[in-house]
């Protein structure tokens, strides 16, 4: 187990070669509770998102983790937030929303650790965030927990006919929401700044759009942003508390025989398809590939918008190609054992992980010199 939580956080397997160097994908693979499919998209200079799935022969880890200010604190996540869970599930005897909570605090305090062990060299690290959608899968019971505006929606069959339809399962925490900007003024009723509308949306202190996340200490602990080294990122920011918070929402349901698929995908994707649009499009395809074919499902989206071709966009390189869309990271897992158990494909008793290259650009780039 600890070798494979290992390779899932340092390592990926190789992926088909992409004709578009800013794509990438991984064959349809095993986990205990059916298969899965996974791909991504990079736009940024630097890959911000990064997606992980790791399988055991009991429980199934999912994890996307959409960055902001750069890579550092989603590359941690890739590294850190499922040993964690996997520490404290062994501790307690198995998955519960306690080891959950547990698993994001110590990630989020071992990050701040590194912060600020880095901070006098690198200033911006106290403005790096990210993003945090957890799915773990242990036995019939499927927990969700979230920060930020990453997703996860259940593909559900219709009892008695062939239709799918689309449940979300996430708490997104994005300023976008009425509701999430009168939580945010109800804990700070003596700020009037705490929210601000600016730069065509509404922000946490003018500044950010997510309300939760890991990292962003800027935000969170007065200290650095009213450090005179912070101006070399920004003003200084007036914290009567933490504007952000890193306490996730955890969703627990019971998984029944009409329960077909989860997707799991940054906000990347959201952007640019409903929850229904990404359920048909997984449930009247086959399975092969079906992660990558949202993932074009929402660049040719995109690039509509835009005016462009989406054959164009290959020709876009990245950092420009921001403009278009974001890093787009997708995990479509498929549920057949609580289906049909005959149809069901065994794992051994190893656990396996794969994860999304950390930068794809590079990944690619490095594949075709070889």
């Amino acid at each position: 187990m600890l070798r494979a939580v290992a390779r899932c956080c340092g390592h990926w397997p190789p992926s088909a070669a992409a004709a578009d160097g800013m794509l990438w994908q991984t064959e349809l693979r095993p986990h205990a509770a059916g298969e899965f499919s996974m791909a991504a998209a990079q736009a940024n200079l630097a890959m911000e998102d990064q997606a992980q799935v790791l399988a055991s022969p009991s429980d199934t880890l999912v994890g996307v983790y959409d960055g902001h200010g750069g890579a550092d604190a989603s590359r941690f996540l890739r590294s850190r937030l499922f040993p964690h869970v996997q520490r404290f599930a062994t501790e307690q005897g198995g998955m519960s929303t306690e080891v959950i909570r547990r698993a994001f605090n110590e990630t989020e305090e071992e990050f701040h650790t590194q912060v600020r062990q880095e901070w006098k060299q690198r200033p911006r690290m106290a403005a790096v965030g990210s993003c945090c959608l957890l799915g773990a899968i242990s036995g019939d019971t499927l927990y969700v927990a979230n920060l930020g505006d990453s997703r996860a929606v259940l593909g559900r069959r219709v009892v008695g006919g062939g239709v799918a339809v689309a449940e979300r399962l996430s708490s997104e925490h994005n300023t976008a929401s009425e509701e999430v900007r009168r939580e945010l003024a109800d804990l700070n009723p003596d700020d009037a700044q705490i929210v601000v509308h600016t730069r065509g949306a509404w922000r946490v202190k003018g500044i950010i759009q997510v309300t939760r996340s890991i990292g962003d200490f800027y935000l969170k602990k007065p200290e650095y942003s009213l450090d005179p080294l912070f101006r070399q990122v920004g003003p200084p920011i007036a914290l009567k508390r933490p504007a952000l918070s890193a306490e996730p929402s955890i969703q627990v349901r019971k998984l029944n025989p009409n329960d077909l698929f989860l997707i799991f995908a940054s906000d990347g994707l959201w952007e640019h398809l409903s929850d229904d649009a990404a359920v048909q499009i997984v449930f009247k395809n086959p399975r092969t590939g079906i992660a990558n074919r949202l993932v074009k499902a929402a660049l040719k989206e995109a690039t509509r918008k835009r005016e462009v071709r989406y054959r164009d966009l290959r020709t876009i390189e990245r950092g420009v190609r921001r403009h278009f869309h974001d890093d787009i990271s997708v995990v479509v897992v498929y549920l057949d054992r609580h289906r049909e158990r005959r149809h069901t494909r065994v794992i051994d008793s190893s656990s396996n992980c794969t994860s999304a290259p950390v930068d794809i650009y590079s990944s690619n780039t490095q594949s075709y010199k070889s």
